[in-house]
């Protein structure tokens, strides 16, 4: 009878696992459906790769802040579903703790989108959810915006997170890039990985 009962937890354990990913799977699925169509910039530009990160990224040591400018539908990458021409954490970014942050958001495309800083594991979501730091996101994140602007949080806690698009579904399908906080006394940087 005991093993019967666990062979029953294990098929219906599998089945919620299997459901979970199917979920997801299809979360991501509708993402991309819903922005096959999407009226990108129509730039044909490649994405920045590492010969170019000094255009992305100002770093004053001394005062421990980094300003990050952030364009979303910079070009065409991932349906416009990119910030920077990067997606799918193909940019990362470094911060020691304690640092002052500010982004510089644009949406360049007039579909809405957003930006929100939650923690790595969040970008699978149809929803990321509020701001991981206080004050690190646009205004109404879920509404997203067709114009700029800038807001600037402190990094008190250390960790794998991601700047997101708040839209929804945005960031299942792919529009996310990595931030990383680390220790104290680490340098600020960022790194590209080159796209085709």
């Amino acid at each position: 009878m005991t093993h019967f009962r666990f062979h029953s937890l294990t098929i219906l354990l599998s089945l919620l696992f299997a459901s979970g990913l199917a979920f997801s799977g299809l979360a991501q699925e509708a993402a991309h459906d819903e922005h096959h169509d999407h009226p990108v910039t129509g730039k044909k530009i490649p994405s920045p790769g590492p010969e170019d990160v000094d255009k992305f990224i100002k770093v004053d040591k001394e005062a421990k802040k980094v300003f990050i400018p952030v364009t979303a539908t910079y070009n065409d990458a991932n349906y416009g579903m990119n910030f920077n021409g990067h997606f799918k954490g193909s940019a990362v970014y470094t911060v020691p703790m304690g640092w002052e942050i500010t982004i510089h958001f644009k949406n360049a495309s007039p579909v809405p989108h957003s930006a929100v800083v939650v923690e790595k594991y969040m970008t699978r979501k149809l929803q990321v959810g509020e701001p991981y730091f206080e004050g690190a996101s646009t205004k109404d994140p879920l509404k997203g915006l067709v114009k700029d602007e800038k807001f600037t949080f402190v990094t008190d806690d250390v960790g794998e997170y991601a700047i997101a698009c708040g839209f929804p579904s945005h960031s299942a399908g792919g529009h996310w890039i990595g931030l990383n906080i680390t220790k104290e006394g680490d340098e600020a940087s960022v790194k590209f990985k080159k796209l085709q």
